[in-house]
């Protein structure tokens, strides 16, 4: 019974059942799911939440939360676009421009909520405004085309003919950030910024540049995710990423990060997107409707969430 009862108080685990449980429900539901190429699709599909959600939990871990990413994302597919398909100049260049000015938005970010201590929802809702705006200005509120082939390879691209390039590119920041949140002194730091400043600044912990790193963080997760964008789209806009916003705090949230900071991983995290994406494919393979599947997972979601409250509560 003890056993038991780790493995439902265990939210990774419980997650990961529940999510096997979909994928097989909807292999039996509908005979395109399971096929080899609906697999990989499903799998290029989840990278850009994921790459968002990254960014959102390392924000919320830490106390705050960073309401920016989509229009870091979306400003930053702009630029490339320009810079790539505009200007013409260098594909690697333009790279380089681009994450620069991602850097800079995110150090931004980091000094209004890090060293002027201004809330996050209100300086990143601020932040975002500006952005969108930046971006706007710029883009004339149009699509901005890039076509140029050997960038195409981030977002469309196969390895072997099967797996999309964009799946690797997630597990590599996904293990990046594990390795970076949950088992270094920096995310050990960052955790007990979220549940206790106080205790941290008795801890002698420098909450400010902390603070700085983890929207800069932030703003590295949202340009690779403004990469493969502007590859899949050929193109740049200026609210290309801005449904993903509250779509990645439902997935931080759901894979059991505590809104309130301090607790929770990026494991369940990642486990809460594919969810979310499971779901989202399967429904599509059913032939569902969109509005149906926001009903099947938002229920999903509080279901959850009132399961967790009661097992906590016990």
């Amino acid at each position: 019974m003890t056993r038991l009862n780790k493995m439902i108080n265990n939210n990774e685990i419980m997650l990961g059942i529940f999510a096997l449980l979909l994928f097989i429900s909807f292999s039996f539901a509908s005979s395109y799911f399971f096929r080899l190429g609906n697999l990989m699709q499903l799998t290029a599909q989840l990278v850009e939440l994921g790459l968002l959600t990254l960014a959102m939990s390392a924000s919320i871990i830490s106390g705050g939360m960073d309401l920016s990413i989509g229009a870091m994302t979306s400003l930053s597919t702009v630029l490339l676009a320009i810079f790539m398909g505009t200007m013409g100049l260098n594909m690697w260049v333009s790279i380089l421009l681009a994450f620069l000015i991602a850097m800079i938005c995110g150090a931004l970010n980091g000094f209004l909520c890090g060293f002027l201590k201004i809330n996050s929802m209100l300086a990143t809702l601020g932040t975002q405004a500006l952005f969108t705006g930046i971006g706007l200005v710029i883009s004339k509120g149009v699509t901005i085309q890039c076509f140029r082939e050997e960038f195409f390879f981030f977002g469309q691209g196969r390895i072997g003919g099967l797996l999309p390039f964009q799946t690797v590119i997630l597990i590599l920041a996904a293990t990046l950030s594990v390795l970076l949140i949950s088992n270094s002194i920096w995310g050990r730091r960052i955790y007990l910024i979220g549940s206790s400043p106080e205790a941290a600044r008795f801890a002698g912990i420098n909450q400010e540049w902390n603070i700085m790193l983890v929207y800069i963080y932030s703003a590295l997760m949202s340009f690779i995710c403004a990469i493969i964008v502007t590859s899949r789209i050929s193109g740049g806009r200026a609210d290309v990423a801005d449904p993903l916003v509250l779509q990645s705090v439902s997935a931080a949230v759901f894979g059991g990060i505590s809104i309130t900071g301090g607790s929770g991983n990026i494991l369940g995290a990642m486990i809460g997107v594919i969810i979310f994406t499971l779901v989202s494919n399967g429904m599509n393979m059913m032939g569902a409707s969109q509005f149906l599947q926001q009903i099947i997972i938002g229920s999903i979601l509080l279901a959850v969430l009132i399961f967790r409250y009661f097992t906590k509560k016990q």
